[in-house]
């Protein structure tokens, strides 16, 4: 059943290509890196730093691994964008690779049967397929989370330490929580001693940290353990709060009910029928509620725990399908975990509709590259709008071309009156910020965006996925023959704005506000159940 997992997590890849302003470190670094490889004073993370550094040493490896085919992609001459689908589908792997390790494991552990059933949970739910591939922080470390998993319940503690000291020193600090809950789980059961504990971690954590240290201060010119300021930046300095801020059970009264969807509901009776599933899932429990100390909160932050409870649902799946010759009320629970699949399915379906009209940024330089002709000098400035919202550096088709993300520039300035074409925002070709080029621009389209949920019960699927305008192409009719764009040379970082854009749309079952990184009003309106999964 393999073969499930990869080929639906291509579908949510080629449904939703394009990625936001989150993943724009690494996604720029590994552009970078198979671009301009020595070339750093041309790397983007030294003109757009952002908030906090990240290391590079997960998009080297990605870049190790996508090269070849990113050769081979320019050997038959496809274009640049063709790569952002080898990159993705090359992190894709690094994940996959792991996760079928881990479903082996527990065919080794609790039978064929509670494997199968995972690999059909795992299919049938949204959240975690659709970050398999994105290239987040948090997808970074899942590789090496999954063979933690795969190594602990193979008893394998040495490799397990291993692999936890390079995920939180590396990566991501906050699983020191939820792989340091194994870790004491593994000493107070005595399956794993002390001695052994402190004689692998103390030299594999120093050589993860003098590794991170060495290549990240070298690409980031100044001395840095990247993981380590992101601690202090959210932790000590707890600023993370400046993103937005939940209340402290949201991790369980929304975040994991929309990550596992109906599958949530058979989570306490996997725990009922298979005591051995507790190990796995007290950990997940405890670091959620460790976590939920830290104002801010995102699904992705927990993203590590869903193959945790996915194997407790499959035990309760398992049980109920193994039972389903034994009477009739056992044949409808048989059923009705058949069903919960199909219920997640169409949720599935259902997000993936709804993210596909989440990146107009990235559709709207798709259509410039196609209403323009490669031969043509183009100069384009791009808005803060749709700069988050799907465009990379992968999207930069055209070296003739200039791509410009300039921010602070008001409206019909005589800087943007530079540029041969615009992505502005706007709500209408009415809009405030588009009268000032009413004579001097020409709009030649727009890109809509998801707006909102409409109920009609008229119509099947009684419920209906609205978009409007968000981002309008601009065409200069009296571009300068001679055009000064000085200014460029200073540039704000796109990751500073006030309010960071969504990963992928979560919908809420409740219409009040959680907290979670809203759209900001002046970018597209965006009604609250569009939510920001991503730090």
């Amino acid at each position: 059943m393999d073969w499930l997992l990869v080929i639906c997590s291509l579908v949510h890849l080629l449904l939703c290509p394009f990625t936001k302003v989150e993943e724009s470190f690494n996604l720029q670094a590994i552009h970078d890196i198979l671009f301009h490889q020595t070339d750093f004073l041309k790397y983007d993370h030294l003109e757009f730093p952002g908030v906090v550094p990240r290391t590079f040493l997960g998009p080297i490896v990605v870049s190790v691994i996508t090269a070849p085919f990113v050769a081979v992609s320019h050997a038959f001459d496809f274009q640049k964008d063709v790569s952002l689908y080898i990159v993705r589908c090359s992190l894709g792997a690094l994940v996959l690779w792991p996760l079928l390790k881990l479903r082996k494991r527990i065919k080794e552990t609790l039978g064929q049967g509670t494997s199968n059933w995972f690999v059909l949970i795992t299919v049938s739910q949204f959240h975690f397929l659709f970050y398999l591939s994105r290239p987040l922080p948090n997808t970074m470390a899942l590789p090496l989370v999954l063979l933690a998993y795969y190594y602990w319940l193979g008893q394998q503690h040495g490799k397990f330490i291993a692999c936890s000291a390079a995920a939180i020193l590396i990566f991501r600090g906050e699983l020191a929580i939820l792989l340091g809950l194994i870790l004491l789980g593994e000493l107070l059961t005595r399956r794993l001693s002390l001695i052994k504990t402190v004689f692998i971690a103390v030299p594999t954590g120093l050589i993860c940290l003098g590794l991170t240290v060495l290549v990240d201060s070298f690409f980031w010119q100044r001395l840095l353990w990247p993981e380590g300021e992101v601690l202090w930046y959210n932790v000590v300095l707890n600023k993370s709060g400046d993103w937005g801020t939940s209340p402290f059970l949201w991790y369980f009264y929304s975040a994991i009910p929309r990550a596992m969807g109906t599958s949530l509901a058979l989570l306490p009776v996997g725990m009922f029928f298979e005591r051995r599933v507790w190990p796995l899932v007290l950990p997940a429990f405890f670091f959620v509620l460790a976590y939920s100390f830290l104002p801010h909160k995102e699904l992705r932050f927990i993203i590590y725990i869903l193959p945790l409870l996915n194997i407790a649902a499959a035990a309760a799946c398992d049980r109920l399908w193994e039972n389903r010759t034994k009477g009739k009320w056992r044949a409808l629970l048989a059923l009705v975990a058949i069903g919960h699949l199909v219920a997640n399915l169409v949720l599935t379906s259902f997000l993936l509709m709804v993210s596909r009209a989440n990146y107009p940024g990235g559709e709207a330089l798709f259509l410039l590259h196609k209403i323009e002709s490669p031969e043509s000098n183009v100069t384009v400035h791009i808005d803060v709008l749709a700069a988050q919202t799907g465009i990379s550096r992968f999207g930069q088709l055209y070296d003739n071309w200039m791509y410009d993300k300039t921010e602070n520039l008001k409206p019909g300035s005589p800087e943007l009156r530079m540029f041969s074409h615009l992505i502005a925002e706007a709500k209408s070709k009415h809009a405030y910020n588009l009268r000032p080029y009413a004579e001097t621009h020409e709009i030649v389209a727009h890109i809509e965006g998801f707006s909102h949920i409409r109920s009609s019960y008229n119509h099947f699927p009684p419920i209906r996925i609205k978009t409007k305008p968000c981002l309008f192409i601009l065409k200069n009719k009296y571009v300068p023959e001679e055009p000064d764009f000085s200014f460029t040379l200073s540039k704000q970082p796109v990751e500073a704005a006030e309010d960071p854009l969504p990963t992928e749309v979560e919908m809420e079952l409740t219409n009040h506000s959680d907290g979670e990184g809203l759209l900001s009003e002046n970018l597209t309106q965006t009604p609250e159940l569009m939510k920001n999964l991503e730090d």
